[in-house]
């Protein structure tokens, strides 16, 4: 595992205490002016002119200050944005296989319920507790047979002659 400030991908570990992080509204993101390639470039010269060349041009230090530090945290977020990304695909696909698992586990235990219910004199009593699983279970099934009727319908409706 690498250092947490500067995380590597497959990381788990983020320490990115150091950024004040923005959240902002969609609208608020198409109004914003983008970088262009080169500006690296751009920036690398404001930050490192002397300052006689600063003064001479009549610009403010702070205002090389806050491009500094405004870029320095634009290199710091491009550092950590691979393993960040990683992290988040792990996120995403850890959840689909737990979800996979969930399902396959309450589709076994259904089928034992069931199976204990049929063989059982007191089925209804074994099934009772678990109506809320079994409805959940049941509802792809239901929705398949209703669709299929809903289209037999249809084409029962289509095929009749009209009027």
């Amino acid at each position: 595992m690498s250092d947490p400030k500067h995380p590597k991908p497959n990381d788990q570990v983020f320490d990115l205490s150091d950024l004040i992080l923005v959240d902002i509204t969609p609208d608020h993101i198409s109004r914003l002016s983008k970088l262009r390639d080169g500006y690296h470039v751009a920036v690398e010269t404001l930050v490192t002119a002397s300052p006689l060349a600063i003064q001479r041009a009549a610009i403010h230090p702070g205002e090389v200050q806050a491009l500094a530090a405004s870029w320095a945290d634009v290199q710091r977020i491009d550092e950590v944005i691979p393993a960040v990304e990683k992290l988040l695909e792990l996120l995403h696909e850890t959840r689909l296989v737990r979800g996979h698992e969930i399902a396959m586990r309450l589709g076994e235990m259904v089928q034992q319920i069931r199976r204990r219910a049929d063989r059982s004199p007191d089925g209804a009593e074994i099934l009772a507790p678990f109506e809320k699983l079994l409805a959940y279970q049941s509802a792809p099934a239901l929705k398949a047979v209703a669709t299929k009727e809903k289209a037999r319908a249809n084409e029962e409706a289509s095929s009749e002659p009209t009027g």
